[in-house]
């Protein structure tokens, strides 16, 4: 008979969170395993490598924050649509530090270079949902999607309220900060495409 696991995976993944949450980039399998109360057997169990292992919890916490996207499909105003994008980085970095800590470990890029094994597919298409967000709103905001217009709400929805909390990231970020933040957001909203 196989002896039930005495970790899930959830579990593993949750305290790598917790571990980058607390250690940022310096997180090692060691933090998990101490924090776990665990011995690494039960993790290489579940994951082949501590890459692995960190990835997963990584792409978890992608597919999280990709989640959030949900609270702001009814939202009709094209330039509000995109305002209300960009405030989830906020809200979401305040609600969940330690999952939006997580969301700072890796580029897609980079992992898409070397992945680790067996996590290929789930890279492949994990941004597949923010493209398709983001080719929506631009859409809606300029009645076409090109280049630029993709370019603009990107870094209205995306950039801009990244750029203004990253350095607050894992930590306190007040309340207060969301009426600049949706001011900038919106400011790059109303461009036109020339």
């Amino acid at each position: 008979m196989v002896k039930p696991a005495l970790y899930s995976r959830d579990a593993i993944l949750d305290t790598v969170v917790r571990a980058v949450h607390e250690r940022g980039h310096a997180a090692t399998l060691g933090d998990v395993t101490a924090i776990l109360g665990a011995p690494s057997g039960s993790i290489y169990h579940r994951f082949g490598s501590r890459k692995e292992l960190f990835v997963a919890a990584w792409i978890r916490s992608v597919r999280r924050f990709q989640a959030t996207f949900a609270e702001v499909a009814d939202v009709e105003d094209p330039v509000g649509a995109i305002v209300a994008t960009g405030l989830l980085v906020p809200r979401y970095c305040r609600a969940e530090p330690g999952e939006a800590r997580m969301l700072t470990l890796y580029r897609h890029a980079h992992l898409m270079a070397d992945p680790p094994a067996g996590l290929e597919t789930e890279l492949a298409g994990l941004n597949d949902a923010v493209r398709a967000h983001l080719v929506g709103l631009a859409k809606r905001r300029y009645g076409r999607v090109a280049e630029r217009e993709l370019a603009l709400v990107a870094l209205a929805a995306r950039d801009t309220p990244y750029g203004m909390v990253r350095g607050l990231i894992g930590g306190e970020i007040p309340d207060w900060m969301d009426e600049p933040i949706a001011a900038a957001i919106r400011a790059v909203a109303l461009l036109e495409v020339r």
